[in-house]
């Protein structure tokens, strides 16, 4: 499991009076969950995010590891082989003149060669929607937006990660790339007992995957939920310069209401909801 106790971090060259760019930040990542960070743009989360990852240390609190603090060189270099982190642009993750290349170079530094690698790769690859047999061979610049993302994911995801680290995978990207995407987490939640940590300003793309939810704002979190049902009935989102999704909106009204919504961004639940409603009220 990966937590952060009472985390806070400050930039080397702020000024002392300045407030800190995460303050007090306590969160914990069992096994299997997937944890939607959310917040608007500069609350923190890409901070965050790499403050999770190892790749910057905090300024004071602790990030532990399987109830073991992280203090040593050797500590980090343990959470980095367990970590996988996909950042905002796939241009920073690529670098091979073709997918085969990119995806495989990660599992080739861990020791795999021949049909293991080889199988790895394609395990990857197939993951996340990229055939090997019809996109190894290309180049990963050749591709669109939410293909080289996928490609940046498979290559995350030939390492075997325990832990997945997020940071806007849906920006930027079209309806078909977002589905894509989304099936492909699906899929690398369904291996095992792996765990993701999403950082968001957009919740509708996070909604089916997440399992909980912490806001972020500031540089505090200003609210956790367990699941979306509290968070359809409790949150005051305009407090977090944040919007909930449209369909949320209606379900939070028609929960409200008395209405029970098996799956909130579901249409015909939505509708068979709605229709409940107008019936207890006598058709008005």
């Amino acid at each position: 499991m990966l937590a952060l106790r009472n985390v806070t971090y400050s930039y080397p060259l702020q000024i002392q009076r300045e407030r800190p760019v995460l303050d007090d930040i306590s969160l914990e990542l069992p096994p299997g969950k997937v944890l939607c960070v959310a917040g608007n743009n500069g609350s923190g989360k890409s901070t965050l995010a790499q403050l999770c990852a190892g790749l910057l240390l905090p300024s004071s609190g602790s990030l532990e590891l399987e109830g073991r603090r992280i203090t040593r060189k050797s500590d980090f270099l343990e959470l980095r082989r367990k970590m996988g982190i996909l950042f905002q642009s796939p241009e920073d993750q690529l670098f091979a003149e073709s997918v085969f290349k990119d995806v495989s170079f990660g599992p080739k530094n861990l020791g795999l060669k021949g049909d293991s690698l080889e199988k790895r790769v394609r395990k990857a690859c197939e993951m996340v929607g990229l055939p090997l047999n019809l996109y190894g061979g290309k180049s990963p610049f050749s591709l669109s937006e939410g293909e080289k993302r996928r490609v940046a994911l498979a290559g995350i995801l030939a390492m075997e990660p325990q832990i997945l680290i997020l940071d806007e995978p849906f920006i930027g990207l079209d309806f078909e790339g977002r589905k894509l995407l989304e099936s492909a987490l699906e899929a690398f939640m369904r291996q095992g007992t792996a765990s993701i940590i999403l950082f968001t300003h957009e919740l509708a793309h996070c909604w089916k995957l997440a399992t909980d939810f912490a806001f972020l704002s500031g540089g505090k979190i200003a609210a956790f939920e367990k699941g979306d049902i509290n968070l359809l009935r409790d949150m005051d989102f305009s407090s977090l310069s944040m919007n909930l999704p449209q369909w949320a909106v209606l379900a939070r009204k028609l929960s409200n209401m008395g209405a029970k919504i098996n799956n909130p961004e579901s249409p015909r639940d939505l509708a068979l909801a709605l229709i409940s409603i107008k019936e207890s009220s006598g058709g008005k």
